[in-house]
């Protein structure tokens, strides 16, 4: 079993709009990207963190990422250029985020992304705080 390795990265979403962010893991000494090739991700995104329903869930995406393309977790394919080794995308459609304050206020909310090896192991947590924006427009 493997120890699974963790990273604190606050996050903010505006209601309504996009969220459409890259990230790259990386260890050891030096730093070296990961290889994901046949990786899944999953990510939820609470208002509390005692809420036991998620309001946004970001379920991993087999497909390659598009624009525009589905609410997902993309892990950039094996073959792709070498400073993409180790990428993947956090991708949330505009739609998805749709009434997530709903008081209409900012909230401060809690959500973890979970990478799950080939073997369905869990071997990294990104988590944080997820700052839920407010938009006028809805």
């Amino acid at each position: 079993m493997t120890t699974c390795i963790r990273a604190n990265v606050d996050i903010t979403i505006i209601e309504g709009g996009t969220f459409d962010q890259t990230f790259q893991w990386k260890t050891g000494s030096p730093l070296e990207a990961v290889d994901l090739t046949g990786y899944t991700g999953d990510m939820d995104v609470r208002a509390k963190m005692s809420d036991a329903a998620p309001i946004i869930q970001v379920p991993s995406q087999a497909i390659a990422w598009v624009a525009d393309g589905a609410t997902g977790i993309y892990i950039y394919p094996n073959g792709s250029p070498p400073d993409d080794k180790g990428k993947y995308r956090v991708y949330i459609k505009d739609e998805s985020s749709l009434g997530i304050c709903v008081s209409h206020k900012d909230l401060e909310g809690a959500y973890d992304l979970f990478l799950k090896n080939p073997d369905g192991e869990v071997v990294f947590q990104m988590y944080g705080i997820a700052y839920l924006k407010a938009a006028a427009t809805r």
